[in-house]
């Protein structure tokens, strides 16, 4: 396992709002890691701080130095009128990337049998496929996607979270998925991070015990144990419940309480 991208200190400032604020955070080859969190809550700014895209301060580290990336912001922009081999070989050709490479990506992403079909009469998760074919163009060591299942029907999010473990399993790239959905992502990541008013406040590679703190400012001890959480209040020292056991989603309600999604 090695790190290809690592945030310290991580901060974007958007006039006198903070986006983000001391970010620590680390991304690792063959790996799927999540943001979660609400809206507004840094996770696209992340993406685009590893990208360039805004002025940040702190450190972003990139292992190698010429770091290749690929990303999946908003929805992919392609031409209509052109098939689906058509958009990725024009896409490809800015690569200079040959022929074999994109019939290779259109049969890695499940749309080899659709390639001369016209854009225009393709589903979305289609597209949100031949998406994640143009984001490997390059061959990147860092896969950044934002809400990548955003709009699709419950089959073609399953399809679409297959395709990313067989990415993430086949081309050893680091996956970065930015989501406010953790029944979505929580299969199939390696590592989340919940993210709130542009701080990381719980990762689930922490095992604890250490403490949180809730979106009203109560703080928690929390320890995994088994598989599951305990949490105990830290003033009155009495469990959040009569079990003390609750799973990821207790806890990123907990955290997340009166934060709007």
């Amino acid at each position: 396992m090695t790190t290809v991208v690592k945030l310290e200190g991580l901060v974007v400032r958007y006039e006198n709002r903070f986006a983000l604020q001391g970010v620590d955070l680390s991304f690792e080859s063959g790996h799927i890691h999540t943001l979660l969190g609400p809206n507004g809550s840094g996770k696209t700014t992340i993406f685009k701080a590893v990208l360039g895209a805004v002025a940040s301060e702190g450190a972003i580290c990139r292992q190698p130095s010429s770091l290749r990336i690929g990303h999946l912001i908003e929805y992919p922009a392609f031409y209509a009128k052109l098939t689906l081999y058509e958009n990725l070989q024009l896409f490809a050709s800015y690569f200079n990337v040959n022929q074999a490479r994109v019939v290779e990506l259109l049969s890695v992403v499940g749309l080899a049998k659709q390639q001369d079909q016209r854009l225009s009469s393709t589903s979305l998760g289609m597209r949100q496929r031949l998406g994640i074919a143009r984001a490997l163009l390059g061959d990147p060591h860092v896969l950044l996607l934002d809400e990548p299942t955003n709009g699709l029907d419950p089959l073609g999010a399953r399809q679409f979270r297959d395709l990313l473990l067989q990415i993430r399993d086949e081309q050893g790239a680091a996956i970065v998925v930015a989501s406010h959905n953790l029944a979505e992502v929580s299969e199939i990541s390696d590592d989340i991070t919940f993210l709130r008013q542009g701080r990381v406040v719980f990762q689930t590679s922490q095992t604890g015990p250490f403490v949180v703190e809730c979106a009203q400012g109560d703080l928690y001890d929390v320890e995994l144990t088994s598989g599951t959480y305990r949490i105990r209040h830290q003033d009155t020292d009495t469990a959040l419940t009569t079990t003390e056991a609750l799973n990821l989603e207790d806890v990123y309600a907990l955290l997340m309480e009166g934060e709007e999604q």
